[in-house]
């Protein structure tokens, strides 16, 4: 087993790292807290692979993050090797990689209204029916806990089955193809599926 202290960070790589950053700073708020402008380094280049010609790899990194938690997206712009291939979109339902980034937000109809209309953003279903949805009823036996103590323990599973059939989301694909859900949950209820 990996002895994992904590999370790092979300890589997103675009062609434009000054509009990426102004674009997710205008979007979420997120904070630019470090930045690598024009950083060559062998090192970095050897450890993403580009093994081959590492001293001519060269790109721009910003770190921004993510208001009210300890994540921060790494946006990386690569001036040499320069892709040309655009950013791909994916169908929630694709395999390969990540589908998408979760945010929770206090309040998700509000938070729909910003995106919708943003600059960018393109919604999963282009269907004007398309909005924040919250999960139908979920019951004790439609999950287990992983940990048996909790398994067993009723009204943990009852309270987390209440929790989970209210949470809304919504999807959501940048200009950069990355799509993020963002997630309303009840506050002040601790959800003891993630608490262990």
């Amino acid at each position: 087993m990996l002895d994992i202290v904590e999370f790092g960070h979300i890589n997103i790589v675009v062609d434009d790292i000054d509009d990426a950053t102004r674009f997710y700073q205008s979007l979420f708020g997120f904070e630019l807290v470090q930045s690598f402008p024009h950083f060559q380094n062998s090192g970095f280049a050897k450890g993403a692979g580009f093994l081959e010609a590492a001293e001519q790899v060269a790109v721009s990194i910003n770190f921004l993050k993510i208001p009210n938690t300890t994540v921060y997206l790494e946006i990386i712009s690569y001036i040499n090797p320069k892709s040309t291939n655009p950013p791909q979109t994916f169908l929630p339902n694709e395999l390969g990689g990540p589908r998408h980034i979760a945010l929770r937000v206090r309040d998700i109809a509000s938070a729909y209204e910003k995106i919708k209309s943003f600059p960018g953003i393109f919604l999963i279903n282009p269907s004007s029916d398309y909005k924040p949805f919250q999960l139908d009823p979920v019951c004790p036996d439609d999950f287990t806990f992983a940990n048996a103590e909790l398994e067993s323990d009723l009204g943990l599973k009852l309270k987390s089955s209440i929790i989970s059939s209210s949470i809304s989301f919504v999807y959501f694909t940048d200009k950069f193809g990355v799509t993020w859900e963002l997630e309303e949950e009840p506050t002040g209820a601790d959800d003891p599926a993630l608490s262990v």
